[in-house]
């Protein structure tokens, strides 16, 4: 499910560029508001495969026509803004989902300024045509990192340029995938999944290729506080060829890693 949320500014307030965890929280809190036990469930625990924990959601960068920087913070000089928010398809959820986040109010803010907002429209976007070989733009930036050893304390953040990246851009939908179909058995006329919904990445023809100058971005996640952390991710456009299954998976759950923090959110270019 991908929803296309029309946000109307409210106030005259600077919005922190820094914004991604305190709309991560603000999600969260809708969706405990209308089923606790999802989304307690959601945050602690989510799909698990490996020892490793995905919450199959995502969200964009606030997508708003008008602005003025100012140091580290938005002015919004338009009246509206956009927020695409996607998560994993449960058709189950499509109502629920949709329901919960109509007329929300909400306010994005640090210690020093922020900037509230009233969600004016929710609109589910209809399911692109999805193809082994397709191209995206990131509306989020997209986060990729490795450690070289047990030993090393902080990850290294990659650029996409770097020669593991697509290698672990798709071993990261490889495990969400996994995690998702746990227990299941999947088939298909491809032969690109074997039992229980594990990914034969041995034959598994996938390619990823960086289009244009990645732009980077160095996110400030908790700032001010003791748990403040800085991750980095890189808004480019890129073309993945892959099992389908996982190109459709990347579009709703995020490519990459660090999705429910607002990374990793991808649109399909057609041109």
């Amino acid at each position: 499910m991908r929803f296309k949320l029309t946000l109307e500014h409210t106030d005259k307030g600077l919005l922190p560029l820094n914004y991604q965890y305190e709309l991560s929280s603000w999600i969260y809190k809708t969706l405990n508001y209308g089923n606790k036990e999802f989304a307690d469930w959601l945050h602690r625990e989510g799909y698990t495969n490996d020892y490793k924990q995905f919450k199959l959601f995502t969200f964009s960068n606030l997508l708003v026509p008008k602005f003025k920087i100012e140091g580290d913070r938005m002015q919004i000089e338009s009246r509206e803004a956009e927020l695409i928010v996607s998560f994993y398809p449960i058709d189950s959820l499509e109502y629920f989902v949709s329901g919960l986040f109509s007329n929300q109010a909400f306010r994005v803010a640090d210690k020093r300024s922020g900037a509230s907002f009233t969600v004016k429209t929710v609109e589910k976007l209809p399911e692109p045509e999805f193809e082994s070989d397709m191209e995206f733009k990131a509306l989020s930036p997209i986060l990729v990192s490795y450690k070289h050893s047990e030993k090393q304390k902080y990850a290294t953040y990659l650029h996409p340029g770097d020669d593991q990246y697509g290698d672990l851009l798709i071993n990261n939908l490889a495990a969400k995938y996994r995690a998702f179909y746990a227990g299941e058995t999947v088939t298909n006329a491809d032969d690109e999944t074997d039992y229980s919904g594990q990914l034969n990445t041995k034959n598994m023809n996938y390619d990823f290729e960086p289009l244009g100058k990645p732009r980077s971005r160095l996110i400030t996640i908790k700032s001010g506080t003791k748990q403040e952390s800085k991750l980095r991710g890189y808004l480019y456009r890129f073309r993945m060829k892959a099992p389908v299954e996982l190109i459709r998976l990347g579009y709703y759950a995020g490519f990459g890693e660090k999705n429910s923090l607002g990374f990793g959110c991808g649109e399909v270019v057609n041109e």
